[in-house]
């Protein structure tokens, strides 16, 4: 330690040590008997001090400063006026009975001016005194509020420092919220339209992606070992083709290595076939498996009977992945996944027929059309046009207004006519001619309360919703409007 640093230090404990001092005995407590003593011992002492230094004259009456003014002064320095009169009184007593007790020659008269001069001095050097305490009060009770309040504050900090840090490592660990998780599931579904099909998968009917869609569940449900196996279909015909055994399934796409094989006749494979949905070891009916190296199974694909051709089997997560939540969401893709799979059987002649049509239109279109073909029951697509006339508000709100187990689709833009395709599943024809009237009644409304200067400028054609060809005949529609050059606005003739 240097010269310095021990200055310092020596300074800092000098100065705690004065505080202790003058801080000494001034609030009410264990220490209240010292104040009392200390007035009373303070000037008493430097009078005896005095008496022993010049015993003929102890008030120092004749001396050229009265020095032992300095008890009751310093003591109403430290407590005030009312205190440092007390020695004053301790004097003016002495002085009475000095010549009795002590047999001290004192003057006759009382020395008044002597009195006088200390007392007024005391009284003043009091009002200091009074006003340092006050202050003092004031900065010691500022100073337990402050104190107080960076204790709270440090507990606060602390409370605060600790929530993030928890909230930092549950955001590290926990996986993507389920509305990112579908998001990203449908680009999966979006890019793998068109693609190849993979070699585990059917030729004419492959699975969407299976490799982005295991690497979303091990991102977003934290998976470590999964895979996706698919069945082979079977050669042979009757009796030939059941003799052969149970169906062959083999592994189409993994997520990490070292799968255990498939076994159809698992109790929680077996539970996920039969019903056709997700089934967890943490499933009250499938905790029969005992120790299964399986824990997670759901249908990712089904057949034209019905049944699963391709199954997710999850071998192993972390423990804490098997809460509710986690599970729910895993359950969630893998239907949202399937749902897919589902619409996009027999989607492949109605894409071609439109490359550039929604995927939603699309798959729709072609359900509505297998419907049609077997159970004759109508849809039909409604094809507005001349939407341009509305703001883009009223658009919007005329879109909102279609019935609710309809679908939409917006084509058009700036530079082109806008039109609005309005898809009716389930449709009678007197279903159809309320919705006419229905819609054209609301777009005069809104046409009415904007003053826009067509009143009937939108007009309506009906496609069935019949095969590929109907499918066809709404491309030529929506071309045929898109192609032609856009009608002035209504703003611009204003």
């Amino acid at each position: 330690m240097g010269i310095g640093a021990m200055l310092r230090e020596f300074m800092l404990r000098a100065l705690r040590r004065r505080d202790a001092w003058l801080t000494a005995g001034r609030g009410a407590g264990p220490r209240s008997w010292l104040a009392a003593i200390e007035r009373v011992l303070l000037p008493g002492g430097i009078l005896a001090l005095s008496w022993r230094l010049r015993p003929d004259d102890p008030l120092g009456l004749h001396a050229a400063f009265p020095w032992v003014w300095l008890g009751p002064w310093l003591v109403a320095v430290r407590y005030g006026a009312a205190a440092g009169i007390v020695g004053a009184g301790l004097y003016a007593a002495f002085w009475s009975q000095a010549t009795r007790l002590f047999g001290l020659p004192m003057v006759a008269a009382f020395p008044s001016e002597f009195f006088l001069g200390g007392v007024l001095v005391t009284l003043v050097l009091g009002e200091f005194g009074s006003v340092m305490l006050r202050r003092e009060a004031l900065q010691r009770a500022l100073a337990v509020d402050l104190g107080a309040r960076l204790e709270r504050t440090k507990r606060r900090l602390f409370i605060v420092k600790e929530s993030l840090a928890a909230l930092e490592q549950e955001l590290i660990d926990r996986p993507i919220t389920l509305r990112d998780a579908l998001l990203d599931l449908r680009r999966i579904f979006a890019f793998s339209i068109g693609k190849t099909p993979s070699p585990g998968a059917h030729a004419q009917r492959p699975l969407p992606d299976p490799d982005a869609f295991l690497l979303l569940l091990s991102q977003s449900c934290r998976l470590l070992e999964a895979g996706v196996f698919v069945r082979e279909p079977r050669r042979g015909r009757g009796r030939a083709a059941g003799a052969a055994g149970a169906a062959q399934w083999r592994l189409g796409h993994a997520l990490g290595q070292d799968l255990p094989g498939f076994d159809a006749g698992h109790p929680l494979i077996q539970r996920a076939l039969q019903t056709r949905e997700a089934v967890h070891v943490a499933q009250e009916r499938a905790s029969d498996a005992g120790q299964s190296v399986w824990v997670f199974a759901a249908p990712l694909r089904l057949d034209g009977k019905g049944e699963p051709d391709a199954v997710l089997a999850v071998h192993s997560m972390p423990f804490m992945s098997f809460e509710e939540q986690n599970l729910q969401r895993l359950q969630v893709l893998c239907a949202s996944y399937l749902d897919f799979s589902l619409l996009e059987s027999g989607v492949a002649e109605f894409r071609a027929a439109w490359e550039l049509a929604p995927i939603g239109l699309q798959q729709e279109w072609a359900q509505l059309s297998r419907l049609h073909a077997q159970s004759r029951l109508r849809s039909y697509c409604a094809v507005w046009t001349g939407a341009d006339w509305l703001g883009p508000e009223e658009l919007s709100e005329f879109s909102a207004n279609q019935p609710l187990n309809s679908s939409t689709w917006t084509f058009g833009g700036e530079t082109a006519g806008v039109v609005l395709v309005v898809l009716l599943p389930l449709y009678s024809a007197a279903a159809l001619a309320q919705y006419r009237r229905d819609m054209l009644e609301l777009s005069r409304q809104i046409a009415m309360r904007d003053n826009w200067p067509q009143l009937d400028a939108l007009s309506l054609e009906v496609v069935p919703v019949q095969g590929v060809e109907g499918l066809g005949q709404l491309r030529g529609m929506v071309d045929s409007v898109l192609a032609s050059e856009s009608p002035q606005q209504p703003g611009d003739a204003r």
